[in-house]
């Protein structure tokens, strides 16, 4: 009888999977950008991070502020994208896909909204290419 190793657990395997996945979500983001759509800004920069910093920015401190700040008005109850709400983390988590891709494209926050700092963009793309991390 052989033994079989599980690779859904294995530790040493985990480490090339976390970086395939922010390669692939990365390559996602790039992809829809080019094919789903023009960007609606022609200043847009071309700016995802290639991958994750050893240190994540923090959701707590640095990404829901952010958050807070620029995308509450519409995507709360009342607002104009009431239907995806980002007001919890588990909210911002399961939208980290579109909100990577509309950020990225310039496409959110829209342009009659104020634009977030440089700072605030490269945070925000940052944690997300991280794997949006509950930190």
């Amino acid at each position: 009888m052989g033994t079989s190793r599980s690779t859904s657990t294995s530790p040493e395997l985990w480490p090339p999977w976390r970086s395939l996945r922010i390669h692939l979500l990365a390559a996602l983001g790039a992809a829809l950008v080019g094919c789903g759509g023009p960007r609606t800004n022609g200043d847009c920069p071309n700016d995802l991070p290639k991958s994750c910093p050893s240190a994540a920015p923090s959701y707590q401190t640095t990404v829901a502020p952010i958050i807070n700040l620029r995308c509450i008005t519409c995507h709360s109850p009342g607002g104009q994208e009431a239907s995806r709400p980002l007001q919890t983390y588990s909210q911002v988590y399961s939208e980290r896909s579109a909100v990577l891709n509309q950020v990225y494209a310039c496409n959110m926050p829209p342009a009659s909204a104020a634009k977030p700092t440089e700072e605030e963009r490269q945070a925000l793309l940052t944690w997300l290419v991280c794997g949006a991390p509950q930190n």
